[in-house]
């Protein structure tokens, strides 16, 4: 029987949870990757929580960007107003 690459250290939830943002931002490599997803395809707790925690950095990220062409939006009606009340 062959030995793999390498063995698969099998992680708590704790170890896995302190992990979940490199993973989501694909920072995390190699063996803690790999480490990371054994344990998340066979704890349904993290898997349910590592999809939440994908979820909310892309609402977070979106809103980011809203607001990033709302403020640019504001402050070009902002300088229209002035423009028009100055005369320039």
């Amino acid at each position: 029987m062959k030995k793999s690459k390498h063995q698969i250290k099998e992680i708590n939830c704790e170890e896995a949870v302190s992990r979940f943002n490199d993973f989501i931002d694909m920072y995390l490599k190699g063996k803690a990757k790999d480490e990371l997803q054994h344990h998340v395809n066979s704890c349904r707790h993290c898997f349910e929580r590592i999809e939440f925690e994908k979820l909310l950095k892309s609402k977070v990220a979106s809103l980011t960007a809203v607001n990033a062409v709302e403020k640019k939006s504001a402050k070009s009606s902002i300088e229209n107003i002035l423009s028009k009340i100055l005369g320039t």
